[in-house]
């Protein structure tokens, strides 16, 4: 069991070396929660911000575990270290960190979902090659879905969808300016605040999702509606019993429900939490859902009402170090994307500024139509120049921008198309 060899590991003196890249709300969980770990320690800490980084550091140090502390990411890789968590939160960044990483034959445990949507791929096929291992974490949602996922199929279940809840409904124009002043309340980077609220990072978690499994979005975007948790079997289900799918196995985005006197309905919402909807064609396996009161059928929900963020991410560095497993990672080649639609009109000479920005939100749709529109990923879309003018609602192609070929990401991102033979 993992926890009794991470107890060994503390008794011999021999713990397992972690270093944090990204030291936000996210990372400097994880500097605690590691910092309070058997047969772990903090060696290095990263963040651009270098005096975050240094408080970080001497929020766990002591006598006997000095802290490495550094502005750039890439000298963390000089520390003796087992393995890195990469919590930027920044496309490039965490392309850069989790390339190099892999030179290095180090093992990536990767919170950057906006670098795993876009690139993860590529990035688990490195790491396959280099023999080390590339993982989502158990804490975020795409971690917590791949693991009920993996349960699932592991007993023989059909998934019918996995959804993540959505803490508020999307709101299509928020950007880090009209959420300044609750970013700097609630302590959270205003940009990444309004990623979430714009719809934007639930379409990049939903993204990851469906590459770490393969299923896939049954409409852009999702279907995205507002369901109490008593009414999601019965409506996620397939048209022909009477559901509103197309298809069976797809991801799904699911915003919180309201009472009466319009205040979210936390009891009887998923969010903060992720579901699946499952079946089987076995009568009998139908009639035990049914005798554990799971309801009716044939469709069943598995519902797991929160996720825990940094404090799970231990979890998947043991899991990585120990058993050479991941939480989740990518299937192989990518089944869908997080593509960009322009907030407003985009005029040409413009600058995108991704995920949170002014400029555009993200929807999730499948990988073979995104490639055949020419869609850009949002992964992509970060201090971009518009040159040719977009009319707000429309997706943003790759002809609408212009790329700078020599950043990482867009190098992986192009590696990646021609490893999985996309034209």
């Amino acid at each position: 069991m993992l926890h009794r060899r991470l107890e060994e590991l503390e008794r011999k003196g021999l713990p397992i070396r972690v270093g944090v890249i990204g030291c936000g709300r996210m990372g400097a969980g994880v500097v605690n929660q590691v910092a309070k770990t058997p047969g772990m320690r903090i060696v290095g800490i990263a963040d651009q911000d270098v005096n975050r980084a240094a408080a970080a550091a001497q929020s766990i140090s002591s006598k006997d575990n000095e802290v490495f502390v550094a502005a750039d990411g890439a000298s963390i890789l000089q520390v003796p270290l087992d393995v890195i968590v990469e919590a930027t939160g920044i496309p490039e960044a965490g392309a850069q960190i989790a390339y190099q990483a892999i030179e290095h034959r180090k093992h990536i445990v990767m919170m950057n979902v906006e670098t795993d949507a876009v690139v993860g791929p590529m990035l688990k096929r490195l790491a396959d090659r280099a023999g080390v291992i590339y993982t989502v974490t158990a804490g975020d949602e795409p971690g917590v879905a791949g693991g009920m996922f993996e349960w699932a199929r592991s007993v023989g279940l059909d998934v019918v969808a996995i959804g993540k809840g959505c803490m508020h409904p999307i709101q299509w124009e928020a950007n880090e300016t009209t959420l300044a002043r609750e970013g700097a309340t609630v302590g959270i980077n205003p940009k990444m605040l309004a990623s979430f609220r714009d719809g934007s990072k639930h379409s990049v978690e939903a993204t990851v999702i469906a590459n770490g499994t393969g299923l896939v979005p049954d409409v852009r975007g999702t279907h995205a509606l507002a369901l109490r948790i008593d009414q999601i079997a019965s409506t996620i289900c397939p048209k022909k019993d009477g559901g509103v799918l197309n298809r069976s196995g797809v991801v799904e985005l699911a915003p919180p429900v309201f009472d009466a006197q319009g205040k979210r309905d936390i009891a009887n919402s998923v969010t903060p939490g992720v579901y699946l909807v499952v079946t089987s064609d076995n009568p009998q396996i139908r009639k035990d859902f049914t005798y554990l009161l799971m309801g009716d059928g044939p469709y069943f929900l598995i519902h797991r009402h929160y996720h825990l963020c940094a404090i799970e991410t231990p979890f998947s560095i043991a899991q990585a170090v120990l058993h050479g497993d991941a939480t989740m990672s990518p299937i192989g080649a990518p089944v869908a994307e997080a593509i960009c639609i322009a907030k407003r009109d985009l005029k040409v000479g413009e600058v995108i500024t991704g995920s949170g920005g002014a400029e555009v939100t993200a929807q999730i749709d499948r990988h073979e139509i995104c490639r055949r529109e020419n869609l850009l990923p949002l992964g992509l879309s970060y201090c971009v120049k518009v040159q040719r003018e977009v009319a707000r609602g429309q997706a943003v192609t790759l002809d609408d921008v212009q790329l700078d070929e020599n950043l990482t990401v867009n190098r992986l991102w192009r590696m990646q198309c021609k490893e999985f033979s996309v034209a």
